[in-house]
């Protein structure tokens, strides 16, 4: 693989508890440089924490650099860039030194819309703190990526990987940069004209000082975390008390005046987060960036989106390994929307005897309809044209969000990639490539944890198939032996019936050609049509 990277240790973090940590650790360790790139940065706990863990550093002589995504929060409901609401946070970011920018705000691609570059987003997710450690992954910054399934049982299902090298960090760092400079597509948040008329350092230095206290703080017995679950009262006494330690704590982070009383309010609602998250107590006690690190040469991969650069690392990358594996390729992934190319390179695979696996979502577990849509009529197709395809689906309440694969028990991918259209053509991606066994080994072991643990649900899905293990026909389409139609409900069923015209619709229009698929050649078996009624 021809791109930027070179010998370092990695860390995979599945565990949120330990993706959060692991980030908190990096930041707290920086002390000259950071690079924050990430998709989502919502205005919750985590999101209000991370930022003024920024401005603290910032404030201490640490050069910052952030940028985040517009279409991930398009109408400014839930992240930082609404003025007044949101950009303010940000706006008290540049005022102490800090570059931050957002990435193609939609008022600009109202000028593109009859152009595939209105789609276009930067869908990474990148830390680099001082040229040296660094992490990308499926996850953003927002609560649902690093609650503990215990205290929410909605969180989510992801995969991240911590890295120790200047070969890496120099890789995610170029990623970094290519979107951060492109011109004429960020648009740059800069300090109020006349200084930040509302003064938002009380809350973003306060909720630092809240999410430290609560991960350095003891951590709580299973009677404690049981109790706060089960008490509201006990909760908020709790909160109150984080509070009172935060506010103690402004003075030492440079913030001298005394908070208002909506300051006080709002950081003590971020606090009966916090206490709603008992599992994340005391968590940097336990968490050690220096172990479980696995050794090997270290590659990040690039792709710019369709309105920035024309740089595709990935792509190029994933078609590469996928025609040259020899035994097994084995992928987790959210949103499985394959382009033509891709199915073919897998059916490739399969003809030479690989091995493949693929998990994935079902509607019971997907945050994304449409893309489901998409599989729920592509399934069996691509089962028929991939010989040795195994399909497994999640059908709990946690959202599977990681992005991996594992090529030949040797090769292990953790990016932010989703195998759909989205991230194949049109947004910026970036994923690392660590050539190592014992990492390797340990990610196949992650989706059998996943496959196997009874709160995901995972079925297979099935096609029939001949003696030879060639699929069988029907009116030249594949016989379904286990599919939706096995186990979802009616209703949801009937609701995507609907969605799947709509996706059948898309696949037509000219941007969408990659996801049309020629018809399937009919094999040596077929059924005739089945009766009438």
């Amino acid at each position: 693989l021809p791109v930027t990277g070179g010998p370092g240790q990695a860390r995979l973090l599945e565990d949120n508890r330990e993706a959060w940590a692991s980030r908190w650790g990096m930041l707290e360790s920086a002390t000259r440089t950071i690079d924050v790139g990430y998709f989502i940065l919502e205005k919750d706990a985590f999101g209000f924490a991370f930022l003024g863990h920024l401005l603290h550093k910032a404030r201490h002589g640490v050069k910052v650099r952030v940028q985040t995504d517009a279409m991930a929060d398009t109408f400014g409901k839930h992240g930082f860039k609404r003025t007044l609401s949101g950009q303010d946070y940000l706006q008290e970011l540049a005022a102490a030194g800090v570059a931050v920018k957002v990435y193609h705000p939609i008022t600009w691609r109202l000028f593109e819309v009859f152009s595939r570059d209105f789609l276009a987003s930067n869908h990474d997710k990148i830390l680099v703190v001082d040229g040296v450690r660094s992490a990308t992954g499926g996850r953003n910054i927002a609560w649902s990526y690093y609650a503990d399934p215990e205290d929410h049982a909605a969180a989510w299902r992801d995969t991240d990987l911590h890295m120790l090298g200047a070969g890496p960090a120099q890789g995610l760092t170029e990623a970094f940069e290519l979107e951060f400079n492109a011109p004429g597509i960020n648009f740059e948040v800069t300090e109020d004209l006349l200084g930040n008329w509302r003064k938002r350092d009380v809350e973003l230095l306060g909720a630092y000082l809240l999410m430290d206290a609560w991960l350095k703080g003891p951590p709580l017995s299973p009677d404690e975390k049981a109790a706060l679950r089960r008490s509201e009262p006990l909760r908020t006494a709790r909160a109150e008390a984080l509070l009172g330690q935060a506010l103690a704590g402004l003075p030492g982070v440079g913030v001298s005046r005394t908070p208002s009383r909506r300051e006080r309010e709002m950081l003590l609602g971020l606090a009966k987060e916090l206490a709603g998250n008992p599992e994340q107590a005391g968590t940097a006690h336990g968490f050690d960036t220096q172990a479980e690190l696995h050794a090997g040469p270290i590659k990040i991969l690039d792709k710019t989106s369709q309105a920035g650069h024309e740089i595709d690392q990935i792509n190029d990358a994933l078609l590469a390994l996928t025609r040259t594996a020899q035994t097994r390729i084995v992928i987790e992934n959210p949103y499985v929307v394959l382009t033509e190319t891709m199915i073919e390179a897998l059916a490739e695979a399969g003809r030479r005897g690989v091995e493949i696996i693929i998990g994935t979502n079902s509607p019971l577990s997907t945050d994304s309809a449409m893309t489901q849509a998409f599989f729920l009529e592509d399934w069996p197709y691509v089962m028929a044209r991939v010989p040795n395809l195994r399909l497994l689906v999640a059908t709990g309440e946690r959202k599977l969000h990681a992005k991996c694969a594992v090529f030949d028990d040797q090769l292990a991918i953790v990016s932010t990639y989703n195998m759909d259209f989205l991230s194949a053509y049109v947004n910026s991606e970036v994923a690392a490539a660590v050539w190592s066994p014992e990492l390797a080994g340990e990610l196949l072991q992650s989706f059998i944890d996943d496959r196997d643990n009874p709160k995901n649900g995972v079925l297979e899905y099935t096609i029939l198939r001949d003696a030879d293990g060639r699929p069988v026909l029907r009116d030249g389409q594949p016989v379904i032996t286990f599919g939706p139609t096995h186990h979802l409900p009616a209703e949801l069923l009937a609701d995507y019936d609907k969605r799947r015209r709509l996706a059948n619709f898309i696949r037509t229009l000219p941007w969408f050609e990659p996801l049309r698929h020629p018809p399937l050649v009919p094999p040596p078996v077929t059924l005739e049509p089945e009766p009438g009624p």
